[in-house]
């Protein structure tokens, strides 16, 4: 890498901790951030508490002056969660543009410090994503679908199209006049894809419930959603693509959007991507454009639209871990879904840490420990299916 696309890189990720990197330069850093893992593991490390220290260190403070200023800093964060980081490098900005430039930072040069032995070494306590889930017939009848005979079985009997551990379609025909229903359920560490018979394919995340019909009838096409899942739907003006999830609707013609709707959460957020989607929820309904969300709050029953970075969302559905300034808590719950483990905090104060973070959703385990590590700001520890932050 030439000094002069090290130098803009640089700038890109000053104005990024600043909060000022426009949507053009926030497309430029993605993709330098995705094109190498190491690219990503030095990115992580130059928005860290080590570097924060490296780069005091180059303006000759004592450690006990860099404890001080640290605090000072990482304090107006605690309780603020997803500005508080940002706000804390708007402060250290000009720090890291000093010390990246004046050569700490070595592209090419500088090896990438590997997951420890210890983290490693336990890290197969975890499981990795792959493939799986629970189908549930109209009889009650459930097959697990990383069963081949149970697979086999399903195109045997016309059920499915085609079936494997990966994905199930349906057979398309004549409408059924007595409709029967299908429930798939992924269970944590999941994920799964399902073709409907009306040629709508449904990325399910991990966690998740869909209940549909094997054959649709009647005016619309309605299914039911709990979790998450990413809907490519198939275009029909006469009949509107429906999805419940708790209280809302969200209507549709022909379009890419996705819906996240986890009981646990307090928010039904709608994500749309291309098309245009009516949600509703008892009367009161916004339309959606492409980049715009809609948050729909369980408890208040208010509605609140934005416009946002997709990715940011529905990531999850190309094999992409990426959060942006959100607290550690949130980021290893949602790890916990995709990796199935549970969170044990020794330290409290650990679960407001925000942290931004993009890699492949398959990535070892460790991994993505690891560069949080990296960060310095905190430690991990595998107990059997146990992640305890430290």
């Amino acid at each position: 890498m030439t000094l002069k696309t090290r130098e803009y890189i640089v700038q890109l990720i000053v104005r990024h901790v600043q909060g000022t990197l426009d949507d053009t330069g926030k497309k430029e850093l993605l993709e330098w951030r995705e094109s190498f893992p190491e690219n990503e593991a030095l990115f992580q490390r130059m928005t860290s508490r080590v570097h924060f220290e490296e780069s005091l260190k180059a303006c000759e403070m004592t450690s006990k002056e860099m404890e001080s200023e640290w605090k000072l800093i990482y304090g107006k964060t605690i309780g603020r969660r997803r500005l508080g980081m940002r706000r804390m490098f708007q402060y250290a900005a000009i720090l890291i543009a000093v010390v990246l430039i004046g050569g700490v930072w070595m592209l090419g040069d500088r090896d990438v410090e590997l997951p420890s032995v210890s983290l490693m070494a336990k890290a197969h306590l975890i499981k990795r994503i792959k493939p799986q889930a629970i189908l549930v017939m109209g009889d009650g009848t459930t097959v697990n679908l990383k069963d081949t005979s149970s697979l086999a079985s399903l195109v045997s009997t016309k059920v499915a199209l085609s079936a494997n551990k990966e994905i199930l379609t349906y057979t398309e025909g004549s409408v059924d006049t007595v409709m029967e229903f299908h429930t798939m359920r992924i269970p944590r560490g999941g994920e799964y894809v399902l073709v409907l018979s009306d040629g709508t394919t449904v990325y399910l995340n991990a966690e998740s419930e869909l209940t549909y019909p094997v054959k649709f009838s009647g005016k619309d096409r309605r299914v039911y959603l709990k979790g998450e899942a990413y809907f490519e739907v198939e275009r029909d003006t006469c009949k509107p693509f429906i999805v419940e999830a708790n209280s809302l609707e969200i209507q549709v013609l022909g379009t890419e959007f996705g819906v996240r709707a986890y009981g646990d959460e307090e928010c039904v957020r709608t994500t749309l991507k291309k098309g245009k989607v009516s949600v509703e929820s008892e009367g009161c309904g916004v339309i959606l454009t492409p980049n715009m969300q809609a948050s729909f709050d369980k408890k208040t029953l208010q509605m609140d639209v934005r416009e946002v970075n997709v990715d940011l969302f529905l990531g999850w559905k190309d094999g992409r871990l990426i959060f942006d300034n959100c607290s550690l808590e949130d980021i290893l719950k949602d790890l916990g879904k995709w990796y199935d483990f549970d969170t044990r905090y020794a330290r409290e104060d650990a679960r407001l840490i925000p942290f931004s973070l993009n890699i492949k959703k398959h990535d070892a385990f460790a991994e993505v420990l690891q560069l949080l590590e990296d960060t310095g700001c905190v430690k991990f520890d595998i107990r059997d299916n146990v992640v305890v932050v430290k």
